[in-house]
C-alpha cells in the first residue's frame, strides 16, 4: 500500500476535487481546481459537453447543489492512469430535497454512484468524463425527463 507522501499529485487533486467539489466539503475547492478551460462531459448537461469553468460553476449549482442535500460520499476506486489521469469511482447518498429537470423533490434519500476520469494540468481540473452508474431507483426518478433525451 502506499503511504501518503508516495501518491502523486494528481491523485491529490482528484480527491480533493470530488470530496471537495462533488461532496461540498470544501467551497473553495471548485475555484482553487478547476481551470477556465475546463471541458466536461456528464449527464447534467446531456445535449453538449461543458467548455467553461463558468459554465460548469453553474451546471453544478442548477442541479446538484438545488437538488440534493444531507449528502454522504464514499470514494470506492481511485487509480492514477499511466500518463497522469485519475479515475475516481464513487458512490453518494443525499436527500431529494430540490427540484432537478422538473421533478419535484420526492423526499427521499436517494443513491448514486459515477466514475470520472479526470485530467489535470498545473494543478488545474483540464478534462472530465462522466459516467454514471446508478440504480435503477436512481434513474426511474429522472426516467421521464431522461427518456426523451436519449430516444431522440
Amino acid at each position: 500500500m502506499q503511504t501518503q507522501s508516495e501518491i502523486s499529485e494528481n491523485v491529490k487533486l482528484a480527491r480533493r476535487f470530488v470530496e471537495g467539489v462533488l461532496g461540498g466539503a470544501d467551497p473553495q475547492a471548485f475555484d482553487e481546481l478547476v481551470a477556465d478551460n475546463v471541458w466536461v462531459s456528464t449527464g447534467l448537461k446531456p445535449d453538449a459537453p461543458i467548455t467553461s469553468k463558468a459554465e460548469y460553476g453553474r451546471v453544478l449549482s442548477e442541479t446538484l447543489g438545488k437538488a440534493f442535500s444531507e449528502g454522504d460520499m464514499k470514494i470506492d476506486e481511485l487509480l492514477e492512469t499511466s500518463d497522469g489521469r485519475v479515475v475516481v469511482r464513487f458512490t453518494a447518498t443525499a436527500l431529494h430535497s430540490g427540484e432537478l429537470y422538473g421533478v419535484p423533490p420526492t423526499g427521499k434519500r436517494v443513491v448514486f454512484a459515477e466514475m470520472h476520469l479526470l485530467r489535470f494540468a498545473d494543478g488545474k481540473l483540464v478534462e472530465n468524463f462522466v459516467g454514471g452508474l446508478n440504480p435503477l431507483s436512481y434513474e426511474m426518478i429522472f426516467a421521464d425527463y431522461i427518456k426523451p433525451l436519449v430516444l431522440s
